[in-house]
């Protein structure tokens, strides 16, 4: 009798354990399918008519070229921001050498025949971070502002085979800083005084759209 309530006992045990971890005979449950490696870059412009960065119609999977446009009807003399990106992603350069092109709105010389060794007022690196400072600036003064409603510069991300990305990745931009410099600064009737007061880069808001591996 003592050796028949043991077994009983010994039964229920066992039968407790099986519940208790799910009986022990499903088998796990499948691993989620891997995406396959990204082979380029993909871009979705933002909407809106403000200030914005739109895809060039010369981009490529492995070549996104992006245009800086503004608000059209809204005259500025030049145009900076700070364009943050995921470390898997490269800015690339153009034939200037710089992460920045002109696209020939505003006037980079402090004259129409000025020195052909003045520095064009044109900046474009990339920081620690992987954040891109660009700027466009127009140094004569004697030309009136431009209309922003156009592409006044260009930027671009060139995709890296070798950054472990899969099709379908989200790659967050952001932009920390965007600043122009409006109409009124820098007109040649401003004297030192007046134009150092006024000497002051307008906030704007800069949207960007979502890029992505394919």
């Amino acid at each position: 009798m003592r050796n028949h309530s043991r077994s009983l006992l010994l039964t229920s045990l066992v039968l407790g354990l099986a519940l208790a971890c799910g009986g022990g005979s499903h088998s796990a449950p499948a691993a989620a399918a891997t995406a396959p490696a990204a082979t380029g870059l993909t871009y979705a412009n933002p909407t809106g008519s403000g200030w914005r960065l739109l895809k060039d119609a010369s981009s490529t999977s492995t070549r996104l070229v992006l245009n800086l446009v503004g608000p059209s009807g809204l005259k500025t003399r030049g145009v900076g921001f700070n364009l943050q990106a995921p470390a898997t992603v490269k800015f690339g350069a153009f034939n200037n050498g710089l992460a920045i092109q002109d696209a020939g709105v505003y006037q980079l010389l402090s004259i129409a025949q000025a020195d052909p060794n003045e520095p064009v007022a044109l900046i474009g690196g990339v920081k620690p971070g992987n954040v891109l400072t660009a700027g466009i600036f127009q140094k004569d003064r004697a030309q009136s502002a431009q209309d922003s409603g156009t592409t006044l510069c260009q930027i671009a991300f060139v995709f890296d085979a070798t950054s472990g990305l899969h099709a379908g990745d989200k790659l967050p931009l952001q932009i920390t800083k965007a600043k122009v410099i409006p109409e009124d600064i820098g007109e040649v009737t401003d004297d030192l005084l007046t134009l150092d007061k006024k000497m002051k880069m307008a906030d704007i808001t800069l949207a960007i759209g979502s890029l992505s591996a394919q």
